[in-house]
């Protein structure tokens, strides 16, 4: 009877060894299976002092110290991975948080950097009384506003800077301002198609 209640148990906590050690597939993994070994050692424990069974008592109890390291192995496993995650989640905080003050510097404290829209505004302007749709004028001279433009570039900047920044050193002026000119020329670029295009399309002095 021993001899089967001990090859019950040890199967069952080389199961649960398995189970932790590796990937199982979900058909094949038993949920709880370590507190299930844990109540039936006690269980068997329990029998074992009644009867006074000291190589039964020996039996549950080993199995017993087994399942609890197993679980606490996991435990602290899980513990630090979630140490990590913390001083990740932390490091990148940081890295956000300076990437956006060096931003801020040099977009607003002490500004570097400007945009000139002057070009589009001057062509919004000079097809302005001919537009059918009040609210596509207004979306237009918003599209073509300076600090709008800088606001948006701002953000591109940003997020170019965490893209290539992330987990290294605090940007420097250098890196900022070569980030600035790329997302500049993109604003031309796009500017010099979108304003053509809505001006044809709603200025065109035939509608």
């Amino acid at each position: 009877m021993r001899d089967s209640i001990k090859a019950i148990l040890q199967a069952w906590v080389s199961q649960l060894e398995v189970q932790k050690a590796t990937e199982t597939d979900y058909d094949d993994y038993e949920v709880f299976l370590d507190y299930k070994v844990l109540g039936a050692a006690a269980f068997l424990k329990q029998v074992a002092f009644q009867q006074d069974d000291l190589e039964l008592l020996a039996i549950a109890s080993k199995v017993e110290m087994q399942v609890e390291r197993l679980i606490k192995t996991e435990e602290d496993a899980e513990e630090e991975a979630d140490q990590e995650r913390h001083e990740r989640h932390l490091q990148e905080y940081e890295a956000d948080r300076q990437i956006r003050a060096v931003c801020i510097h040099y977009f607003y404290t002490e500004p570097a950097f400007s945009v000139d829209m002057s070009k589009y505004t001057s062509m919004v302007e000079a097809a302005s009384e001919n537009f059918s749709d009040p609210y596509k004028l207004a979306s237009l001279r918003r599209y073509v506003d300076e600090k709008e433009v800088l606001n948006k570039i701002f953000e591109k900047v940003k997020s170019h800077l965490r893209r290539a920044n992330w987990g290294g050193p605090t940007p420097t002026f250098d890196e900022v301002a070569q980030a600035f000119a790329a997302e500049l020329q993109e604003i031309y670029r796009l500017a010099d198609a979108h304003v053509d295009r809505v001006i044809a399309r709603h200025a065109s002095g035939d509608v």
